[in-house]
């Protein structure tokens, strides 16, 4: 029986990845004019706290590797490289292992993360076989793919597959240049899946499946929920962050405005529907149900306060000169307060964009 399983594809092949097309070269002058854009990002971001002003010149690469001893084993088989000291940059790795397979989610920064994530697994799954996924395409979570590459099988759902292709070249420069990564990032090569899926996955690894789920753009266009049912494990990568504001990047200068407020809000009716029990954030400490919970009610509050001005005919700078400080003083000992004029603004722009 095939391990790997795509229910109800929507087309006969979609299975399996055909032969992806390259990303387009680009120009010199294609690149002059994107600097532009990927400095006014990088300034905007910066300004809202979103990215630590790095002293120029000086590469932190070596900061951003994953710590191999906060390696932790939260269910049986299911191994988190936790980002326990919250470091900048440097994601939760999960390694889910079965009788027959495991499952690596997230490389981390470069390829000097992904070698580390790829030398664990080999030690946990010895020479069981091994695949890999990503929760995103942002650069911490999956430019590190290279390193799997005739090492595992590697899925991508469809939306995440073009996403990096069409995004991918920006954030690799935005990267290098404005956060003094650029050690990281130059050798990085965009790697093809060699399985796409639509919808849904599930991998069976041998006594342990684990389901993938595509619900639509949320934090970035293919955010993907994984999750081992049977032990109440997911993992939401960038959907959750313990204690924190939710991040809602809107970077018009990137070509970046896909995050979808009320379908992330969608995706955590569906996730808090199965009674996840581990709940695996993009960053920081492994949560529960309650700082799901406590992420979809201020979620809630902040589309009713917006859709509320709005309908009284305030405009977005007074809605988020209103709102920041009342959504913050509702969570003070929460994380990335920066964020929160963004997400007053994402939801400005679906709610109240005529």
């Amino acid at each position: 029986m095939n391990a790997l399983r795509i229910p109800q594809p929507r087309q006969p092949h979609a299975a399996f990845a055909a032969p992806a097309p390259r990303p387009a070269p680009f120009a010199r002058k294609a690149v002059l004019r994107q600097s532009a854009a990927l400095c006014a990002a990088a300034v905007m971001a910066c300004a809202l706290g979103s990215m630590p002003a790095f002293a120029a010149g000086k590469d932190v690469s070596a900061q951003k590797v994953v710590n191999l001893a906060n390696i932790t084993e939260v269910s049986p088989g299911v191994h988190v490289i936790e980002d326990r000291q919250q470091v900048f940059l440097v994601p939760n790795v999960t390694i889910i292992v079965g009788r027959d397979a495991a499952l690596v989610v997230d490389t981390g920064l470069g390829t000097r993360s992904a070698q580390l994530v790829l030398q664990t697994a080999r030690k946990l799954a010895g020479n069981r076989k091994l695949y890999l996924t990503m929760t995103h395409f942002h650069p911490e979570h999956g430019f590190g793919a290279q390193a799997f590459k005739g090492q595992a099988t590697i899925i991508y759902n469809r939306a995440q597959r073009d996403e990096l292709l069409k995004k991918g070249p920006a954030f690799r420069e935005l990267f290098s240049d404005k956060l003094d990564v650029a050690q990281a990032m130059k050798d990085v090569r965009f790697v093809m899946p060699d399985v796409v899926y639509d919808t849904e996955a599930e991998i069976d690894l041998g006594g342990r499946v684990v389901k993938l789920n595509y619900y639509q753009p949320a934090h970035t266009l293919g955010d993907q929920v994984i999750s081992v049912p049977e032990q109440g494990v997911v993992i939401l990568g960038d959907l959750l962050e313990t204690k924190s504001f939710p991040i809602m990047p809107w970077f018009p200068d990137l070509a970046d405005t896909d995050v979808d407020p009320l379908n992330w809000r969608e995706i955590f009716r569906k996730v808090a529907a199965t009674n996840p029990k581990i709940v695996i954030p993009g960053h920081g400490r492994i949560g529960t149900a309650a700082d799901l919970d406590a992420s979809a009610r201020h979620m809630d509050v902040a589309r009713e306060e917006v859709a509320r001005r709005c309908a009284a005919g305030n405009d977005l700078a007074t809605i988020q000169k209103e709102l920041t400080p009342i959504l913050e003083a509702q969570h003070p000992d929460w994380d990335l307060k920066d964020w929160i004029a963004m997400e007053v603004q994402s939801y400005y722009e679906r709610l109240c964009r005529k």
